[in-house]
């Protein structure tokens, strides 16, 4: 999956930046003003200062002048210096709270946007990019673009003074320091493009070494760690991938560190002859000493300030492309809402689900093939099929994660690209096979909403429906107790079979007119697992329910049976008329309860 950047141009991301911080804390635009000013003015004080030095020296004055003009010239100095250091340390929390709000929508960003772009390698590389820009601390894309706008406008102000300043003496030697300056810009050209070129190189290796780190840190994978003596070849894995990161590192090192000789090399030409032209001038009594020093000096300012202008250019094109690759993930991860969208009113209490002429591929290979079938209200619908058959991307396009390649999914005859997100997603109530458990409370794990919202009298309903409630009111705190003990050593840790009943009473507690089983009884035993069912089928009597299974326990009370293979349905009716057919679906129930019945003999 290959995602379009909008290539924003640099005054277009610094409107972007200045804009976020305008929104959030209008006083950053005082401080970075009086930087701007401050910024431009405090070089220009500290080239007048040595010249004014030696012209009161030359000068029939007192003692008493000298000492109280340059006292006065110092004074007001240092007191600018004093008002810079000011600024400088007032907006920094400013401008370090900005960030973490960009860490904040990130984070909700990536919670919320679509379900394609996170599962994806490509997406998720996509997003280290992005998270890579404002996880740099003080080098992060949002001080850069801030600070190397106000350092660059404040170079402006005082490169154009000093060059002004030098004119005076001979426009031609500010021709020959733009010049040498120029060529050193060049110079930095090469290694900012490979940069450029390394970042998907870069935020590839960061997304593998990341996966690497969390599977290390991981309690579930914690057993197989230990048994299959894992921890030797996953660190293997994390040095070899270290070792390119680096490289690659050392290869952009390389690259800026040629380019600072070379720049070295011109900046060292480029004062040689500039102090070459002056001491002639001297020496010629073309100008005075006090004047000799101004121009000394405004030629190292000059020098200075050209280099750093630059610069700014070069790291203000970088945090460029960084800017582009934030902004791209907020603006562009979600496909639109519906200008016009369906209210979710328009169904009703009674919804019946039509695919109609489905195909979709997450590749170049079809998943599902031109399936068609419907699913009546009220009405409980197993898919059944092999590994590969498409029984869970039937779900993902059912809930919108997905957008078909062809064909379309009906709600009651409306298009459910026609709802908002949101709207649709309030449609089902789901169990998966990847259980979520946050370390929250048990009452918020059920409800996902805030205390003051809870229904403590619902959520031990439906904790005794999903068969859980007294694995979990045995604990002192009841549904006030942690879960996990991830953030929390006295939390509650629950077995796999009981995750799977806890996220059943969390989808019992949405109560959502459509609830989809997705093998949520892959960790149960054969009796447990009938156990579950029979519950189900009794919390479910009024909803429209879809299961997912391998083990074919959930089909015998199910109103109708799809069987699937190679992403088509190869046979559809209830289990009876399923079985007097005698076809793949009765010749896996019957090696299925072949098993059962051999444990039992056993």
């Amino acid at each position: 999956m290959k995602q379009e950047i909008t290539q924003h141009s640099i005054p277009s991301n610094i409107c972007h930046f200045f804009g976020m911080a305008y929104k959030h804390y209008k006083i950053v635009f005082v401080f970075l003003i009086a930087q701007i000013i401050l910024g431009g003015a405090l070089p220009l004080f500290g080239l007048y200062l040595p010249r004014l030095a030696v012209d009161l020296a030359m000068g029939n004055n007192s003692i008493s002048h000298v000492v109280i003009v340059l006292g006065i010239f110092a004074g007001t100095y240092v007191l600018l210096q004093c008002l810079n250091g000011a600024t400088s340390r007032g907006i920094y929390p400013y401008q370090n709270i900005l960030r973490n709000i960009y860490h904040i929508e990130m984070f909700q960003k990536a919670l919320d946007c679509d379900y394609d772009i996170m599962e994806t390698s490509d997406g998720k590389t996509w997003y280290h990019k992005a998270y890579k820009t404002i996880n740099f601390g003080d080098h992060s894309v949002t001080y850069a673009m801030m600070n190397g706008t106000q350092r660059l406008i404040s170079g402006a102000i005082a490169f154009i003074f000093v060059a002004g300043l030098l004119a005076m003496l001979n426009p031609l030697i500010v021709a020959v320091l733009i010049a040498l300056s120029v060529l050193g810009f060049a110079a930095d050209i090469y290694p900012r493009r490979y940069s450029q070129t390394a970042r998907e190189i870069e935020a590839d290796l960061q997304k593998k070494i990341s996966y690497v780190q969390d599977t290390m840190s991981n309690v579930a994978a914690a057993k197989d760690m230990r048994l299959y003596n894992l921890p030797a070849l996953v660190s293997g894995i994390k040095e070899e991938l270290f070792k390119r990161a680096f490289a690659l590192s050392a290869k952009i090192r390389n690259r800026h560190y040629v380019a600072a000789v070379a720049n070295n090399f011109l900046s060292v030409i480029r004062d040689i002859t500039a102090y070459a032209f002056c001491i002639w001038h001297v020496t010629h009594g073309n100008i005075s000493v006090p004047d000799f020093i101004l121009f000394m000096s405004a030629i190292a300012v000059f020098s200075g300030w050209l280099k750093n202008i630059t610069r700014e250019i070069n790291d203000l094109k970088h945090a460029n492309i960084q800017a582009n690759d934030l902004r791209a993930f907020f603006g562009h991860t979600n496909r639109l809402d519906p200008v016009n969208p369906t209210p979710i009113s328009a169904l009703g209490s009674e919804i019946k689900i039509e695919f109609r002429n489905i195909s979709f591929g997450y590749t170049n290979d079809m998943v599902l093939q031109n399936l068609s079938f419907c699913i009546n209200p009220r009405e409980k619908v197993a898919l059944v099929g092999t590994n590969g058959a498409g029984k869970t991307t039937i779900v993902k396009l059912l809930c919108g994660f997905y957008k078909t390649t062809t064909g379309e999914i009906l709600l009651n005859g409306h298009n459910i690209d026609n709802f908002n997100r949101t709207d649709l997603y309030g449609l089902f109530s789901a169990v998966f096979q990847d259980i979520c458990i946050l370390p929250l409370t048990v009452a918020e794990n059920i409800t996902m909403l805030p205390p003051e919202q809870h229904d403590t009298t619902r959520i031990l309903q439906c904790l005794e429906a999903a068969g859980i409630k007294s694995a979990i009111m045995c604990h002192p705190q009841g549904i006030d107790a942690p879960m996990t003990k991830t953030m929390d050593e006295n939390g509650i840790e629950l077995s796999g079979g009981q995750a799977q009943k806890f996220t059943l009473a969390r989808a019992l507690y949405k109560n959502a007119p459509l609830l989809i089983l997705d093998e949520p009884t892959a960790a149960l035993d054969p009796i447990a697992e009938s156990e579950v069912y029979e519950k189900f089928h009794e919390v479910t009597a009024n909803k429209t329910a879809i299961y997912i299974s391998h083990r074919l326990a959930s089909t015998r009370f199910c109103d109708k049976i799809l069987m699937l293979k190679d992403g088509c349905i190869t046979e559809s009716g209830n289990h009876h008329q399923l079985m007097t057919l005698g076809g793949e679906y009765a010749k896996m129930f019957e090696i299925q309860s072949h098993y059962y019945k051999s444990e039992v003999t056993a």
